[in-house]
């Protein structure tokens, strides 16, 4: 550990507060042999007052604090850093997270280590970044779910979205998409609301997480008829269900579900943003199609437990708005459907604010109730 991060952790090296230790000569008045005996001094001799000292120490020690956090971030990071990741392994967050932390690696020297920690609707990650120490060598690589949506959604969470994190940067804006399982009687949107409408039992969906849950409930509520809710840990296990036929319908991302589109697995019939998916320029948006004020969007960013040193924040935040800017990364994020969204960690924290806000308002119209 440096001198500079021991005086952080409250234990002051030697050299710094003491000075070098040694003994006066006999007979001779001693001499001051640091700053602090100096001031010693000055304030009673030996019999110094010790309310008087501790608080020449808490002064030293904070006139030393600037340079102390430059200097960490300056060299941060020493090791490697681990991204948690609320999702798993093959889901958009996933090979989003996963693409980032390349190019971190790549920019700040050290390893970016993936841990998927899914369930829960990001809650279990969400929860154990929200407790790690805030000295940047644990991070969350999250959506709106956790961060916008869940708030609504659950009548108590054992974090606070905007309490116990610091943003740190966005990464991308996503949409999903109305797919339909292989067979299903509709292969274009009005025959599909006309099944929807006649099934009986009521057609089943899945979600991974609460942007696909709220695409189903909001199209019932726009459109009048029932779906069932059938609840995933993530989206590669509801595709999986979707492509087996034991779900009728599920809202992938195109991230996630491009390659099983292109080979055909299953039928898509629209999207659920404001507009068409570069990769897939022949399906249309919902709002195209007729539904009034469809608009389903999910994020992905970067979060650090809050009281994480705003320089070290700042090192990441330019390091990932670099990565954001490259032709390769830019490529990836076109290839996926996705968009580009690159922010400053204070635009992140206004984004995700009036964001949590809509979801207030959604989670009304959709009829989603708190669990």
């Amino acid at each position: 550990m440096s001198e500079a991060w021991e005086i952080i952790a409250g234990s002051a090296p030697r050299s710094r507060l003491t000075g070098t230790a040694g003994s006066a000569c006999k007979g001779s008045r001693a001499q001051p042999q640091s700053r602090l005996e100096g001031e010693s001094q000055k304030l009673g001799g030996s019999k110094m007052n010790k309310t008087a000292m501790n608080l020449l120490v808490v002064a030293l020690l904070s006139a030393a604090s600037p340079v102390v956090a430059t200097a960490g971030a300056e060299d941060y990071p020493t090791r490697p850093v681990t991204i948690i990741v609320p999702f798993p392994a093959g889901s958009a967050t996933d090979s989003v997270a996963r693409k980032v932390s390349e190019g971190l690696q790549r920019h700040l020297g050290q390893g970016f280590i993936i841990e998927n920690k899914a369930g829960a609707d990001g809650i279990i990650a969400s929860r154990q970044v929200a407790g790690s120490a805030p000295d940047g060598y644990t991070l969350l690589i999250t959506t709106n779910t956790t961060h916008s949506a869940n708030p609504s959604i659950y009548r108590q969470l054992p974090y606070d979205p905007k309490r116990d994190f610091t943003p740190i940067g966005g990464i991308i804006r996503i949409p999903f998409m109305l797919a339909v399982r292989p067979g299903f009687p509709a292969r274009d949107f009005s025959s599909f609301v006309k099944a929807a409408k006649e099934a009986n039992p009521p057609l089943s969906y899945g979600s991974g997480n609460t942007g696909g849950r709220a695409s189903g409930e909001l199209l019932k509520a726009r459109l009048g008829f029932d779906m069932t809710h059938v609840p995933y840990r993530g989206s590669p296990q509801a595709m999986t269900d979707l492509i087996g036929g034991r779900i009728d319908v599920f809202f992938p991302d195109p991230a996630s579900a491009l390659g099983m589109i292109q080979e055909k697995k299953f039928d898509v019939l629209a999207v659920t943003g404001p507009k068409r998916v570069p990769t897939l320029p022949d399906i249309p948006t919902l709002m195209e199609l007729g539904v009034p004020d469809f608009n389903i969007v999910a994020w992905v960013a970067a979060f650090a437990p809050t009281k994480t040193p705003q320089p070290i924040v700042a090192r990441l935040n330019e390091a990932l708005n670099t990565l954001l800017r490259e032709p390769d990364m830019i490529a990836f994020v076109n290839q996926i459907g996705s968009e580009i969204l690159s922010t400053t960690p204070a635009e992140l924290g206004t984004y995700v604010d009036e964001d949590a806000a809509r979801w207030v308002h959604l989670v009304e119209i959709a009829k989603i109730e708190k669990k």
